[in-house]
């Protein structure tokens, strides 16, 4: 509970959050053929899609990126707190690839 509540780790996690949602800003932008925008704050994140969810989500899996559909034709995604700024590059690397085999 002490690193939760520490300042500084609170500042990182408000940092990275807005570090993720500018890449899945140019995600959107970039697949606007499926998705709408982002959703949520903070890490707890997800992508308002033009197709359905599940499609999302298949694709995810063969990208080796674990994606689960939410209400509202949304993909959610909750990374940990502890997430590094690579990883979170990579997983949109990954939902790219995952989005780009959906394009129409």
């Amino acid at each position: 509970m002490e690193i939760v509540a520490d300042p500084a780790f609170l500042a990182d996690v408000s940092r990275k959050a807005g570090l993720f949602r500018q890449k899945l800003e140019s995600l959107v932008a970039a697949h606007p053929d499926v998705f709408e925008g982002v959703r949520g704050q903070g890490l707890m994140l997800g992508l308002k899609c033009k197709i359905a969810p599940g499609d999302l989500v298949a694709a995810s899996y063969g990208q080796h990126l674990l994606t689960v559909p939410a209400a509202d034709n949304t993909l959610r995604l909750l990374p940990p707190l502890n997430i590094s700024d690579d990883e979170i590059a990579e997983a949109v690397a990954r939902l790219d690839r995952a989005a780009g085999s959906l394009d129409g």
